[in-house]
């Protein structure tokens, strides 16, 4: 009889045992697949196309126009009472727009020249309730096309990466906020485009004056 019941509590315990293995070896497939789904939406982002438009010499700038309302005027973002671009969940503001008018154009004149470009500190921010990958792309809409180039740091890219929500983010009911500047080679009529894994969203600014 002992030796049928300590066969019995062997059995079971070898059955907990598997248990604790096999669920174990399910949570680390799970991080895996988590890292992984992590890991393709940036490169998803990166295989997006620019979809901008063509400007024709000599056509007008079709700027868009920002709101006051996308974005709440708190002070631990930058700019906060500025005109925001964007349809969200992820907006710009041009910092250095003199905020006189809603719509999306700046003198290059006082912002510094830096790395062959016009260096503009352009704050980003996404809603708080967005988390995921972000990719800001730009260029000329005439003339050569030429790229913008981003820094969120000391690395300049011309393709701006962001996670959601932001590191320094300490509060689950804010918004993500990022301090970056845009580098514009020249005066002209730019797009730049803003890629989320659901969203792609499209912002044309006119930068006028400078060299």
């Amino acid at each position: 009889m002992k030796r049928l019941y300590w066969t019995f509590v062997a059995m079971l315990v070898a059955f907990v045992c598997a248990l604790v293995i096999f669920g174990s070896r399910v949570g680390r497939g799970n991080d895996a697949a988590y890292s992984m789904r992590d890991s393709v939406a940036p490169g998803q982002l990166k295989r997006r196309p620019l979809n901008l438009p063509t400007v024709s010499s000599g056509e007008r700038c079709p700027v868009s126009h920002g709101s006051h309302d996308s974005v709440p005027r708190v002070d631990y973002i930058f700019c906060s009472g500025c005109f925001w671009y964007g349809k969200g969940p992820v907006f710009m503001a041009l910092a250095w727009s003199d905020q006189s008018t809603d719509e999306a154009r700046f003198r290059l004149d006082k912002i510094p020249y830096d790395e062959h470009a016009y260096r503009a500190k352009t704050p980003w921010v996404s809603k708080a309730e967005y988390a995921g990958p972000i990719l800001i792309r730009g260029q000329l809409l005439n003339g050569n096309r030429e790229k913008l180039r981003f820094s969120g740091g000391e690395k300049l890219s011309d393709g701006l990466e962001l996670q959601a929500p932001a590191r320094e983010r300490d509060d689950a009911s804010r918004w993500s906020f990022w301090p970056t500047s845009m580098f514009v080679p020249s005066a002209g009529c730019y797009g730049v485009q803003i890629d989320t894994p659901d969203t792609t969203d499209v912002i044309i600014f006119e930068a006028i004056g400078g060299r």
